[in-house]
């Protein structure tokens, strides 16, 4: 697997994630990190938990992989890890490691396979998720507001209803079962933190749906 070291980028062995990840009570897996700000952010929040950061992007990760890498003095974070890679090449290292997945206002391939309930991104997702793991995916749903981006004109528009008729159907098939779907009030889209959900936030009806659940069978513990 290949991580982001600032303006570095270096190959890494799943015996060293194992490693580094081993000390802390749990992994948290943030796809499609963007900037890895998030990520970054919740690592420091959350100091008994190892969080990785993934993007297909090694520049967009270039400036929180920096910080994360510092003394801690200067902001350097040991919990928090920024993987390369993408939904469509899955990092074997990653397999069954993570209890928690978070998937925040995603987009391209990613959105894609969430919203239609793709079988290889949802079996990549399955992939990632130890036994009993939480997955929690928030959606943009302002995107299928006038004027409907061209990349997404063709996908059906993202509601509770569709989420519980359509897709849990298509996550069961990969051992995801879909516990919560609802509409996220403004307040909840701004304590996301990051700089378009504080757009969003702003936005009035509700601008975001969510999607939770747990992941059963798939994945394995291997530090079990």
């Amino acid at each position: 697997m290949i991580i982001a070291r600032g303006k570095k980028t270096e190959q890494i062995a799943s015996a060293e994630v194992r490693r580094l990840s081993a000390p802390y009570a749990g992994v948290t897996l943030d796809m499609g990190a963007g900037d890895g700000r998030w990520a970054y952010r919740y690592a420091e929040q959350h100091p008994k938990r190892f969080v990785i950061g993934m993007d297909p992007v090694a520049e967009n990760l270039r400036e929180m992989s920096a910080k994360a890498a510092r003394k801690p003095g200067r902001g350097g974070l040991a919990n928090v890890l920024y993987a390369v890679a993408s939904i469509e090449r899955p990092p074997e290292e990653l397999r069954g490691i993570a209890d928690e997945i978070f998937v925040t206002l995603p987009w391209g391939s990613l959105m894609r396979g969430i919203i239609l309930g793709d079988d290889d991104v949802l079996g990549a997702l399955a992939s990632f998720a130890a036994p009993g793991a939480a997955l929690r995916i928030v959606l943009n749903t302002r995107i299928f507001d006038d004027p409907v981006p061209i990349e997404v004109r063709d996908l059906p528009e993202v509601t509770p209803t569709y989420v519980r008729g359509t897709l849990a159907p298509a996550y069961a098939r990969h051992g995801i079962e879909i516990t919560d779907a609802r509409w996220l009030d403004a307040k909840e889209v701004a304590a996301i933190g990051t700089a378009w959900a504080k757009r969003l936030s702003h936005r009035s009806p509700p601008p975001s749906g969510l999607i939770e659940a747990t992941v059963g069978h798939a994945g394995s513990d291997e530090r079990a």
